[in-house]
């Protein structure tokens, strides 16, 4: 099961928070990549059927 959750390095606004403030170019998280949230993938193990 896939589902997204807000990334938590940037908080979900999608630009990187360790850039620094003057700076004039905006740049985006590593993490989401500019789309303020990640995919989180669950993996859950076939449960045994027992009578």
């Amino acid at each position: 099961m896939t589902y997204h959750d807000i990334c938590e390095r940037c908080e979900g606004c999608g630009a990187d928070p360790l850039q620094p403030f003057h700076d004039a170019e905006v740049r985006i998280c590593v993490e989401c990549h500019g789309d303020g949230y990640v995919d989180v993938f669950e993996f859950r193990l076939p449960e045994r059927l027992s009578a």
